[in-house]
């Protein structure tokens, strides 16, 4: 069962992954996995036995939730952007509630209202840098470097909560082609087509490395900041929390055709309704199962 949960939890960090605007370290702090989310990353290699028995099915739900979105979140956001977008926004604000309890905790100082300011500056100024992608890119020794760099770069955002890793991706110009190059890899793999096969294996091969490399890097870097600056880290993340809505709308209302009309707004507002109940109520479930826990541990413990 704790498997099968994780996979699902997994397979919503990387969905938000591939949604520009959305961060897949938002939807891990959401779904209160961050801490295994970023163990996993930062000892993959150092203690793999240990990572693998206790992350597999995240890993697993995480390239799930990637294929997923590829062919059906897209999809959506194409058809009903708004309505879509307004569920993801919903799960922002609902789980404001329990970031904002555990930055509360220490004595607040000028470095943590800093870094809270810049937080939210970089989520706000990011949308307005990035540029439309161009997915007709020729193939090259020189592509394959560039998209192993990219890789570094957004999967070190993708840690973050906040930061769009997708978004990122965006603002080099390069979302497209990445996107429609695993799509057609993917296709051609089930159509038995050998076209630019070696290429597109090359150009996802060169980024999936650079992920890797990121993740692992700025893993650690988090793990250690989070041991000596937990107030610091906690009030940067809420405020990378707050900006992420104006992010997301953002970039959806300039990358969509969006049209308001009466069904659209009543949907989005049942949609965004929706997506606070998710994480509330989660929040509550998870709250009982531990209290519960807890008694029966204490119930043992009497026993004995």
């Amino acid at each position: 069962m704790k498997h099968l949960i994780n996979i699902l939890k997994g397979a919503c960090i990387g969905i938000a992954n591939v949604i520009p605007g959305f961060s897949g370290g938002t939807m891990a702090v959401m779904l209160k996995i961050y801490d295994l989310f970023v163990y996993a990353f930062a000892n993959v290699f150092t203690h793999f036995k240990d990572v693998f028995k206790k992350c597999w099915s995240l890993f697993l739900g995480i390239v799930l939730g990637v294929l997923f979105a590829l062919f059906t979140i897209v999809k959506l956001l194409e058809v009903i952007p708004f309505i879509t977008i307004m569920f993801f926004v919903g799960l922002i604000f609902g789980s404001m509630p329990s970031i904002y309890k555990s930055s509360k905790e220490g004595k607040l100082k000028i470095v943590d209202i800093i870094s809270f300011i810049i937080a939210i500056a970089i989520i706000v100024i990011l949308p307005f840098i990035s540029k439309e992608g161009n997915s007709d890119v020729s193939y090259s020794v020189g592509i394959y470097f560039l998209m192993l760099f990219l890789g570094i770069i957004c999967s070190s955002a993708m840690v973050i909560p906040g930061v769009s890793g997708s978004l990122v991706l965006m603002a080099f110009g390069y979302y497209a082609f990445l996107m429609e190059t695993i799509k057609t890899f993917l296709k051609n793999i089930f159509n038995f087509s050998m076209t630019n096969y070696f290429n597109m294996a090359f150009v996802i091969a060169s980024f999936a490395i650079g992920c890797i490399i990121g993740l692992v890097f700025v893993s650690k870097l988090i793990i250690k900041l989070t041991e000596k600056y937990p107030k610091t880290v906690y009030v940067t993340i809420l405020g990378l929390l707050v900006a992420s809505p104006f992010s997301i709308i953002y970039k959806t209302m300039t990358n969509y055709t969006v049209t308001f009309n009466t069904l659209v707004i009543i949907f989005s507002i049942i949609s965004f309704a929706i997506g606070v109940f998710v994480v509330l109520f989660g929040d509550y479930m998870a709250n009982k199962v531990s209290n519960k826990t807890n008694c029966d541990t204490i119930k043992e413990n009497k026993e004995e």
